[in-house]
């Protein structure tokens, strides 16, 4: 029977991408939410501002990268690293929240 040892931190190198990218994703997502404080949710702001779509697709885009690339690690390379895990929930809670856009627009 083969010994599982369970570690903080990833071993391989997709590990480590998956947690770079959980720790984007949150980067990001705080950085949403300062700059949704700072305007005070202003509509005349967003409108034909570039920023907040780049905002919106790249935090996206960390969250959904975050998940697959953890969930490959996991299966792949039978990773067992509590940070490639976190990072999978985050890139979950990204995944449900595009598919709910995506599911029922509103």
């Amino acid at each position: 029977m083969k010994k599982i040892s369970i570690s903080l931190m990833p071993k391989t190198g997709a590990g480590k991408w998956s947690v770079g990218l959980g720790i984007a994703f949150v980067v990001l997502m705080a950085l949403s939410l300062l700059v949704a404080a700072a305007i005070g949710g202003d509509p005349t702001v967003t409108v034909g501002n570039p920023l907040f779509p780049i905002l919106s697709v790249t935090l996206s885009l960390a969250g959904l990268l975050s998940f697959f690339v953890g969930i490959f690690t996991i299966i792949k390379h039978k990773e067992w690293s509590v940070c490639v895990y976190l990072a999978v929930l985050y890139g979950l809670a990204a995944l449900m929240f595009v598919l709910g856009e995506f599911l029922f627009p509103h």
